[in-house]
């Protein structure tokens, strides 16, 4: 008799085992990633990029205060990137408040290094009171000049102090994983279409190193879309991977356009880059 024929699984079946065999994959591969995280420091060029951008925006303010001071009382319209810039100073300043001082403050032990913490807390409230300082002085046309400065000079001295005394301390307590983890709760603080806009802000004029900083903390894609409110759609696309920015932003120049020519990823970002920085610098304009 001839043998019957073997019956196929059903092609649902074969596609439920794929689908669950890549599942499984992809947790394992999450869970070796948040291992080695732990094992290492927090690596907090992210934090560092925000803060150029933040000292990038209050020069700029400084810059065209004069412009907008009115002596008859009257005001003028305040610049398109000020609100921009008033809400990444106090989305940032309540995510180390609410979510990161208290991380590392169960890791220190030093009375002295606790009086830090306790430093940055009262440092943002004064820097509160400079930003509304600076709203009041748009809404009237006077004082705008005094206003700004005065904004740039608490800035200034906060985020020299931070970096200064607090850094040290996340990169000797935190894990690399303790750091991501607060990322992703301030990035949540943000809702989806907030999102693109702050990585268009922070991106705008940033250095080599502080791009590939940005970029290297974002979710593992090839491919996002920036609805930037400091100019047009923009795509940024390509076929590298991210995991070779950091090498490229610490060669020099001519490595780095030599790597380039091979790495469309970060080209392309760079030239968006420019674009999305010259029409940020014009939201700066009166």
């Amino acid at each position: 008799m001839p043998r019957a024929a073997r019956r196929r699984p059903p092609r649902v079946l074969l596609l439920v085992v794929a689908v669950g065999a890549v599942v499984l994959t992809v947790r394992r591969r999450r869970r070796r990633a948040q291992a080695r995280d732990d094992d290492r420091p927090a690596d907090l060029g992210f934090m560092r990029a925000i803060h150029a951008g933040l000292r990038r925006d209050a020069a700029r303010l400084q810059a065209l205060a004069p412009q907008l001071e009115r002596g008859d009382g009257r005001p003028r319209a305040a610049p398109k990137g000020w609100p921009s810039f008033r809400q990444t100073l106090e989305v940032h300043h309540a995510a180390e408040d609410d979510d990161l001082w208290p991380v590392l403050r169960d890791h220190l032990t030093q009375a002295e290094d606790l009086h830090q913490l306790d430093l940055m807390v009262a440092e943002h409230r004064g820097l509160t009171a400079a930003i509304q300082a600076v709203d009041a002085a748009l809404a009237s046309g006077v004082g705008v000049t005094m206003a700004a400065q005065g904004l740039g000079d608490v800035l200034g001295d906060h985020l020299d102090h931070e970096e200064r005394q607090v850094f040290p301390l996340l990169e000797r307590h935190l894990s690399r994983g303790e750091w991501r983890r607060f990322l992703r709760t301030e990035r949540r603080r943000r809702s989806p279409r907030e999102r693109p806009e702050f990585l268009t802000w922070v991106l705008d004029e940033a250095s080599d190193q502080d791009t590939a900083a940005v970029l290297s903390e974002l979710p593992a894609r090839s491919t996002w879309s920036t609805v930037g409110f400091c100019g047009p759609d923009t795509r940024l696309s390509g076929a590298g991977s991210r995991r070779d920015l950091p090498a490229i932003a610490g060669r020099p120049k001519a490595a780095r356009r030599r790597r380039t020519r091979s790495f469309p990823f970060t080209a392309l970002v760079r030239r968006r880059n420019r674009g999305n920085s010259q029409t940020c610098r014009r939201s700066w304009r009166q």
